[in-house]
């Protein structure tokens, strides 16, 4: 059976408000991946790992996912290559605030974000919060990418790690939808080499010029390592997202 949101009629859909289902939306968006991913790379590690996710809960509790949200908030340094759909922070705040809060009208109560693009993590926070002033309700937010970290910094072969076009992100793609990797672009001209010390504290991007629109190094990349990251990220979703379905605030 179907556990996609906009698959259900509205009678499904308030039987799943009667039952409290959980809806996981993926957040992605559309911005230049280098000369070899697609500019769909972010959404479509949203939408593989929404999938996954459902497909793992749905025999633990109820559930509904939705399609990904592909359009969001990049920064100018992005838009220099074609591809790259800005949309400005606070009509993508906006916008995720009235989806979320258009949810929460009907009556669903447990809503989590799968934030799968480094510039949303802010603006996301700053969302859940708003829902909660407004609906006395909390959402979650997970990180894909943070719930696999722990596999990926086991396997990875690039001593500096991906931010933006890398190994992680490539094997991602390259697990999900390998014919859209255009291998023989792969280069290393953009292999991280900032000082790791300042990477958080200062933007990523402000440590770094790009030459291809990358930061990071695909060369490393494999569709195995993109396996190993998927499976280790949706267990950990799945086990957060059991608690926080669970969790009853007294």
């Amino acid at each position: 059976m179907s556990f996609y949101f906009g698959e259900k009629t509205w009678v499904e859909l308030q039987e799943l408000i009667e039952k409290d289902a959980l809806i996981i939306i993926p957040v992605g968006t559309t911005e230049e991946h280098g000369r070899h991913l697609p500019v769909e790379t972010d959404a479509m590690i949203a939408e593989m790992f929404g999938k996954e996710i459902g497909k793992a809960l749905q025999d633990k509790i109820p559930v509904l996912v939705t399609r990904p949200i592909y359009f969001g908030y990049s920064m100018d340094i992005v838009t220099k290559w074609p591809g790259t759909v800005k949309i400005r922070t606070r009509v993508f705040m906006d916008y995720v605030f009235d989806i979320i809060d258009a949810m929460m009208k009907m009556g669903f109560s447990k809503i989590a974000l799968l934030d799968c693009h480094g510039n949303h993590d802010g603006l996301l926070r700053t969302v859940m919060r708003e829902i909660a002033d407004k609906h006395g309700k909390f959402i979650c937010i997970l990180s894909p990418a943070k719930l696999s970290e722990h596999v990926y910094k086991k396997l990875k072969k690039d001593p500096e790690g991906d931010i933006h076009g890398g190994e992680w992100e490539t094997s991602m793609i390259l697990a999900y939808r390998p014919e859209l990797v255009k291998k023989d672009e792969y280069t290393n001209v953009d292999a991280i080499r900032c000082n790791n010390e300042l990477r958080g504290p200062v933007s990523t991007w402000g440590l770094q010029k790009t030459k291809t629109g990358l930061f990071g190094d695909p060369t490393y990349a494999s569709a195995e390592l993109g396996e190993a990251c998927l499976k280790a990220g949706v267990e950990e979703a799945v086990r957060i997202l059991i608690k926080y379905y669970n969790l009853k605030v007294e």
